[in-house]
């Protein structure tokens, strides 16, 4: 993960449980020393062993690995010095760059209480950093508007109402839609029929989207960055793509083999899948119509 679009400032990655690395050559050294883990793990020099600095440098979740064995973390869109990672609870630090020593560097905030289960889905509007969505393990999927304050109010959200979110199972995704705050596309694990859903009214009822795709797992999910109709779906089998912002897929003839595609992103209009072992591809789709 690059820490702006287009420089490579800072790169972040993540080891297992939350143990999120970075860099800040461009990634052409490792810098165990210096700004390896930012998540309060650090070698003590002393011992020669691995030691956990204090709160608030560190995410107590990472320490006592309550989180996923790959746990979601994500930059807002709109602020790169702003990072949210997910473990038991949300965690936010406002200072993602700051220099990181043995007894100091990002500070860590938790941002969002337990719900019980593991976070495997984090959402930032990209037009409102308020906004934020989050998914669970469980299909759990909670909301805040406020998510910029010191302590955010959240909200489970399709739970209830007359078109609640029915799957009960492992979120995969949550992708915010690029221009509309109130707008979210979700997607689910497991091999049954109803995998993507969609909201309009910010949780408040919500679309079955998944008809014409394969009742498999759906991993992830991105907008064009110029015409957020296009919709991209990497599912277990592959890439699909829709031109009517979800209500119509097909199976793309130029993307991946068919194999998990498990992450989609963006470098400038072109498309990139990550796979589950069969390497990365991407696509140039600047041509799509204005």
């Amino acid at each position: 993960m690059r820490g702006r679009p287009g420089r490579l400032e800072c790169l972040l990655r993540e080891y297992v449980f939350l143990n999120i690395h970075r860099n800040t050559d461009g990634g052409t050294s490792d810098e165990v020393n210096g700004d390896r883990y930012i998540t309060g793990q650090f070698l003590n020099e002393e011992t020669r062993d691995m030691d956990w600095k204090p709160v608030p440098f560190r995410i107590p979740d990472a320490m006592h690995q309550n989180a996923l064995f790959i746990a979601p973390f994500m930059l807002d869109p709109e602020v790169p010095d702003r990072m949210l990672a997910g473990g038991l609870s949300l965690w936010r630090t406002d200072d993602v760059k700051t220099a990181n020593t043995p007894v100091s560097g990002p500070s860590w905030h938790q941002i969002k209480p337990s719900a019980g289960t593991l976070i495997s889905a984090i959402a930032v509007s990209p037009t409102d950093s308020d906004v934020i969505w989050v998914g669970h393990e469980d299909g759990k999927l909670f909301r805040t508007v406020n998510g910029t304050a010191p302590t955010p109010a959240w909200g489970r959200v399709g739970a209830t109402g007359q078109k609640p979110l029915r799957p009960q199972r492992f979120c995969t995704c949550i992708a915010a839609h690029s221009t509309k705050p109130d707008t979210a596309y979700v997607t689910f694990g497991g091999f049954a029929p109803d995998n993507l859903w969609v909201t309009h009214d910010g949780g408040g009822s919500w679309q079955d989207l998944s008809a014409q795709l394969p009742d498999v797992p759906l991993r992830s999910l991105a907008f064009h960055p110029r015409r957020p109709d296009f919709v991209y779906c990497g599912t277990e089998i592959g890439l699909f793509a829709s031109e009517d912002a979800g209500q119509n897929w097909s199976p793309t003839n130029e993307g991946p083999t068919n194999c998990s595609v498990d992450q989609l992103f963006w470098m400038d209009e072109t498309l990139v899948c990550a796979t589950h072992g069969r390497g990365m591809f991407r696509i140039d789709l600047s041509g799509v119509p204005g």
